[in-house]
């Protein structure tokens, strides 16, 4: 059977398990299983489909059975579980995807029980504690270069052969956790084991290590902790449709829900994969429009240095030019900078698309790489550092820094040793005053925020995830979790932790926040199960009904939302907004009438007044309400819009041409220059009408558009008695003039 058959025949046969047809499955995982004449899966198969037949014997005969649907959700999960297992099986023998490959090389080989990696682990600490007892000099560092990458190559093959493992058993799983509760083996080696195992979950579902997943998450040691948490959250998302069939993993998670400190780091770890949905965009933004203005920029600001300042005192070459910081205020890149500083405070993750391009170093073609927790003395380093004095300090600089996850320091690392050493020299003065400066602020954090170490943690190894998956040269072979759907307020094994009313808020929040409308929505809805008298939460539901399209639901939330608070001003205006846009304008005026009594001053609530009589064409009260704000406002060119257009229709030529003058002397749109063409038309001055009509087409760049515009008025000049059959000639005669200019 080829892998396109396969493949589709797995997905077939989970469907109709998803589904609960067995008996469809039972002969999808027979057809599998046909040319494999695997016995094992023929075995179990025909157990699974005998105990499947006795339930439905049970049934029929009208058996009042308790146990019922236990036994029942045991066959479904048994019978997925199987499926999986007999595809894997041709999988293995015609896959070329990297699993495959490593687990083919796992049977072609004498395989190295996990047991035997603990004790070269073991055995390798001490080598290194007996070396450390040598005298300085080159047999010491040959000594400790040689047992370093002896013991890089058991984590490597401790990597491989856990991801690449088959379905757990019991003895699997103790060896697991004696390997984690040995003591001598280092924290980083523990945390390859959880990121193998994470990995392994999420290629195919193995109830038994997710169950050590949760053991793991209560590992004193943080790092360890929270590898295991940040695993469980992208399994549970992954297979969110099957856990059902788990209760004794949901069950685990109903328990760790009253662990304070486990849904700290749970809750946060969430927030950071819904932030890395951002990366994307701020990676777009960086590109469209921060680096495009510094380009600009650059010729500007170099014309502002004098180069040879560069080559004297230190103090000359700290004196920055004050033009610099003018020209970046003007540019508008000083706020962007500032925007993205901000991002980066918050959890952004901004340094993707930087360290992107530096993942081409043979030392990311393996996977196991990306999980490495960053140490200067990594003999893929240290044969390129020579031990160097400048390249110790700078890779030592690099490993302290929080601002950077551990694959980007690796590259940055391959980046700089390779460089010459004057450079060296200069990047590590600057990163070292900086590192100083960043420690200085981390230590005040740590006092102020006695879990930001906690969440710097999560925050790198989650960006070390999402690089993993966008990054590594055959990603394509790997479900990318940063792809999932945002669902974690959809995943009924998550409710226990989620759906407390802190939690829901907070992830309901950082959707709002990141505009995902259509996911706070969800959220805020089920919080309005939750607290139906929290006037905030109806209003947000109404954004996000509004930015989604639904004008009339959103309007139903906006409405429920004044119930509880009937004086908020910002609602007010929501209200009257949506009745406005539903073609409400008498009732869009009563909320607009209210808003003017609680804030008299406000000329935008003003102006929607006019709007709201334009709309009922009442338009001397709309006039009334235009030339309220204008003499509050002489400049305010909206108000001036709105009584040029209103005296149009009111047939006030007159007006409306002074009005349209004054606003073609300003800043004019393709709209100003039509609607002040439509007044000339209608005094009967043709050739300013047409003129301005060519600087409408002109504006708008297009001239089919441009006609467009026109015939959308052709009712209104209908109305103000002009004959629209010169519209004919009035378009011919433009497009001529544009061919002669």
């Amino acid at each position: 059977m080829d892998l396109q058959k396969a493949s589709t025949l797995l997905k077939t046969i989970k469907k109709a398990v998803e589904n609960k047809h067995l008996k469809s499955a039972f002969e999808g995982i027979n057809q599998l299983n046909s040319e494999q004449h695997n016995y094992q899966i023929n075995q179990r198969l025909e157990e699974l489909e005998t105990n499947y037949k006795y339930m439905l014997h049970y049934f029929a005969e009208g058996n009042n059975d308790p146990q019922q649907e236990l036994i029942y959700n045991r066959l479904i999960r048994d019978t997925y579980l199987l499926a999986q297992d007999a595809a894997e099986i041709v999988f293995m023998q015609h896959s070329s995807f990297y699993f495959y490959e490593k687990a083919r090389l796992q049977t072609v080989r004498n395989p190295i029980l996990l047991d035997e990696h603990r004790d070269n682990i073991i055995k390798q600490m001490d080598t290194f504690s007996f070396i450390e007892l040598f005298p300085e000099g080159e047999e010491k560092s040959n000594r400790l270069f040689q047992n370093t990458l002896a013991h890089e190559r058991t984590i490597e093959d401790l990597f491989n052969s856990t991801y690449a493992s088959w379905r757990a058993d019991s003895a699997m799983i103790e060896s697991y956790r004696r390997f984690i509760d040995n003591e001598i083996i280092p924290v980083s080696d523990k945390s390859m084991l959880i990121s193998a195992l994470t990995m392994n979950i999420i290629h195919r579902l193995d109830d038994k290590k997710t169950s050590f997943l949760f053991d793991v998450s209560q590992h004193p040691e943080q790092e360890i902790a929270i590898r295991a948490i940040v695993g469980l959250i992208a399994i549970f998302q992954k297979y969110k449709s099957w856990w059902y069939l788990f209760p004794e993993c949901t069950n685990r998670l109903k328990l760790l829900a009253d662990d304070n400190v486990f849904c700290r780091r749970f809750m946060t770890s969430m927030i950071q994969f819904i932030q890395a949905r951002e990366t994307e965009k701020i990676t777009q933004r960086l590109r469209d429009e921060i680096i495009p203005e510094m380009m600009k920029l650059s010729p500007i600001i170099g014309k502002k240095i004098d180069l040879d300042e560069w080559l004297g005192e230190k103090s000359e070459v700290e004196d920055k030019n004050p033009e610099w910081q003018k020209i970046l205020e003007e540019s508008g890149l000083g706020d962007k900078l500032k925007e993205f500083t901000d991002l980066q405070m918050e959890g952004a993750d901004i340094f993707h698309s930087t360290f992107s391009n530096l993942k081409l170093y043979p030392f990311f073609h393996e996977m196991n790489n990306w999980f490495l927790t960053f140490t200067p003395f990594h003999t893929q380093i240290t044969k390129y550092s020579n031990n160097k004095p400048e390249s110790i300090q700078l890779l030592n600089t690099i490993s302290t820094t929080s601002m950077m996850c551990d694959s980007d320091k690796y590259s940055f690392a391959f980046s700089l040793v390779s460089m010459p050493e004057q450079y060296q020299k200069m990047i590590t003065s600057q990163l070292s005053a900086e590192s100083e400066g960043i420690k200085e602020m981390q230590e005040e954090d740590n006092m102020l925020l006695p879990h930001q170490k906690e969440e710097n943690s999560i925050k790198q190894y989650i960006q070390d995830l999402y690089r993993f998956f966008k990054l590594f040269k055959r990603k394509d072979e790997f479900t990318d979790i940063f792809a999932l759907p945002l669902n974690y307020h959809l995943i009924d094994a998550f409710y226990p932790i989620v759906h407390e009313q802190m939690n829901l808020d907070r992830i309901a929040l950082y959707y709002f926040e990141k505009n995902n409308f259509q996911e706070a929505l969800e959220a805020y809805s089920q919080l309005s199960e939750i607290n139906p008298g929290k006037c905030e939460i109806w209003q947000k539901i109404g954004y996000c009904r509004q930015m989604l399209g639904d004008v009339k639901k959103a309007l139903d939330a906006y409405l429920r939302a004044e119930l509880i608070d009937g004086n908020n001003t910002w609602l007010l205006r929501k209200i009257a907004q949506c009745y406005r846009i539903l073609k409400q304008p008498e009732t869009a005026l009563i909320y607009y009438r209210r808003l003017e009594q609680l804030k008299p001053d406000d000329f935008n609530i003003q102006l929607n007044i006019g709007h709201c009589f334009l709309e009922l064409r009442k338009y001397d009260e709309a006039l009334n309400y235009y030339f309220k704000v204008e003499l509050s406002d002489s400049e305010n060119t909206r108000a001036w819009r709105s009584i040029s257009w209103c005296a149009f229709l009111s047939r006030k030529f007159e007006v409306a041409q002074r009005y349209y003058g004054q606003i073609l002397e300003k800043s004019p749109t393709t709209h100003d220059y039509l609607n002040a063409g439509h007044v000339e038309l209608c005094i009967n001055n043709i050739k300013k009408a047409i003129e301005l009509y060519e600087k409408a087409n002109e504006k708008e760049g297009n001239f089919e558009s441009f006609q467009k515009l026109l015939r959308e008025d052709e009712e209104e000049l209908k109305m103000a008695g002009i004959d629209t059959k010169v519209f004919p000639l009035l378009l011919d005669k433009i497009k001529y003039d544009r061919e002669n200019s």
